[in-house]
């Protein structure tokens, strides 16, 4: 009988420390987990905060914000996204949701790289030189935030997800870089704009500038905004003439004019640069079409010219046009 006792204390404390372990095991579970979403949690806190410095500065610089501040200070943001990278790779990651923190690591590796990009080119795009690829980059760079945004909130997602599973209270916040409304950062013209106005609240510019868009014409058939334009098809490719003035008083360098087809099956898209246009002067470009538009069928034609450093206004920068060709 005794050792029927025995046996059962026996059993009885094996029992009891198997519960012990397995409840010390859920409780480290539980910690990691925990200690993963709030160290989560911090790095985005701070991305938004990073986020909200660096657009905050281009939409509303302060007046002693020179172009060379400007650039070290993206530099600088650049290196604290470098340090946000280095806590996100750092993160203890349980296994549950190891292919979410990938995609959070390349989520701000994208920020990370695109804020050194924007450092670069930010001299040329407020400057004269190379101005197009330098815009053109830029939103580039803006996308890579855009993208950097998407993959984020779907790792979040899945993360989210995992701490319900496990019976975790802990929220992960969003993390969005890119700002609303996103296409005043995408758009080149839009961006273009922003930057112009930068360069004249911070006083980066001298004096008066400005371009307008005065006449569009496709094959010399002119054409009228907010009117049914039909083209009868003549030179292969189809050639577009703008007519551009500078109305500011100061020689405007690398000024570059675009056009887009839509409506289509194919947009058709191309731009032109003119490397000087004389203060209040008036230049005509040609542009050849990249190929040939679909015809007897409504197209939408917009055409634009991008505004220099220190425009303010842009309302005559771009022409909207309903074009059926024949």
């Amino acid at each position: 009988m005794r050792r029927v006792i025995a046996l059962g204390v026996g059993v009885l404390i094996v029992i009891l420390l198997l519960l012990a372990v397995r409840g010390c095991l859920n409780a480290r579970k539980e910690r990691g987990f925990e200690n993963y979403a709030s160290d989560l949690g911090a790095i985005a806190t701070q991305a938004n905060q990073l986020s909200a410095e660096f657009f905050g500065r281009l939409q509303d610089p302060p007046k002693n914000l020179s172009e060379v501040n400007l650039e070290a200070e993206i530099a600088s943001d650049r290196g604290s996204a470098e340090g946000l990278l280095d806590r996100v790779e750092g993160l203890d990651v349980p296994d549950q949701v190891s292919g979410a923190q990938d995609e959070l690591v390349q989520a701000f590796e994208l920020r990370r790289d695109a804020l050194a990009g924007i450092a670069e080119d930010i001299p040329a795009a407020l400057g004269n030189e190379d101005r197009s690829g330098a815009l053109a980059r830029i939103a580039g760079d803006m996308r890579a935030f855009l993208a950097s945004d998407v993959l984020y909130e779907r790792a979040r997602l899945e993360i989210q997800g995992v701490l319900e599973d496990e019976g975790i209270d802990d929220e992960v916040p969003a993390s969005v870089f890119l700002p609303e409304p996103a296409t005043r950062w995408l758009d080149e013209l839009e961006l273009s704009t922003v930057l112009s106005t930068f360069a004249t609240n911070t006083g980066a510019v001298k004096g008066v500038h400005g371009l307008a868009l005065l006449s569009a014409s496709i094959d010399d058939t002119p054409l009228t905004a907010d009117a049914e334009n039909t083209v009868s098809l003549g030179k292969d490719p189809p050639e577009l003439t703008v007519e551009i003035q500078n109305q500011g008083d100061s020689v405007e360098k690398d000024v570059v004019v675009s056009y887009s087809i839509s409506g289509g099956a194919v947009p058709i898209e191309g731009q032109q640069t003119i490397p000087s246009l004389d203060a209040q002067g008036i230049r005509e470009q040609a542009i050849g079409f990249e190929s040939e538009p679909e015809t007897d069928t409504p197209l939408t034609l917009r055409v634009e010219v991008l505004p220099v450093p220190g425009e303010t206004v842009t309302d005559n920068n771009t022409f909207t046009y309903t074009v059926t060709f024949n």
